[in-house]
């Protein structure tokens, strides 16, 4: 009788043992699940009038990422099948966006780079002179030839970063520059998700930086020095 109880516990620990193994290689259902219809919500907001399927999923336990196939159809029914990962757990985010990755035109959008680089740090320091340097991340598709305008209509918006020399600045004055460079962004209509500022000072004779970010429409405070 004894022996029967000791093996029926072996049975369910070793049954334990294949069950965690199994979660652990291929992710929990519920999950998996969960990052599937994030993908599908970040489609559908991304893409509304594409027509696509989620076949394939597969998940990375090192990382805790889902990694889904998504067949996206052309008017002309053709498939073009594209990688998109997905994280495991809250928020459920998506990554990176591979349909629009795939679609950039690297060529073009390296050209309108340095021009909108160049307009953005001219408008910025002709209010802010400690704007050292600007970097945008401006995307095209499709051969894109025109020059780039804060009018230029892009398939996402940018983000900017920019680094300004911090020398004596209080939160306060950083502050009141960041309110200046969103103005000045904003007024010019240029089409951004995220700018943010890097305030560059030396301690020890090592280069340290505080960072701010901030988005079009977000009130500025003394909260996002923090």
């Amino acid at each position: 009788m004894k022996k029967k109880i000791i093996y029926s516990v072996v049975a369910v620990l070793l049954i334990g043992i294949l069950v965690l193994a199994y979660m652990q290689m291929s992710g929990n259902t519920l999950d998996k699940q969960k990052a599937k219809e994030s993908l599908e919500t970040f489609l559908q907001e991304t893409y509304p009038d594409t027509d696509y399927e989620i076949k394939q999923v597969g998940y990375g336990w090192t990382d805790d990422t889902y990694q889904f196939e998504v067949v996206k159809k052309d008017s002309l029914a053709v498939e073009t099948t594209y990688t998109f990962y997905v994280s495991g757990s809250e928020p459920y985010e998506v990554f990176s966006d591979t349909i629009h990755e795939t679609n950039i035109d690297n060529e073009v959008s390296d050209k309108l780079n340095t021009e909108a680089e160049q307009y953005i740090l001219t408008l910025l320091q002709g209010k802010v002179p400690q704007v050292d340097s600007v970097t945008t991340n401006v995307e095209v598709y499709n051969n894109v030839t025109e020059a780039w305008t804060p009018k230029l209509k892009t398939p996402k918006p940018m983000h900017i970063m920019l680094e300004v020399e911090n020398g004596e600045l209080t939160k306060e004055q950083m502050l009141e520059q960041c309110k200046e460079i969103q103005e000045l962004l904003n007024n010019e209509s240029i089409n951004y998700y995220l700018t943010e500022v890097g305030y560059r000072s030396l301690e020890n004779e090592e280069e340290m930086y505080t960072y701010v970010g901030f988005t079009p429409d977000q009130e500025l405070t003394l909260n996002v020095l923090d």
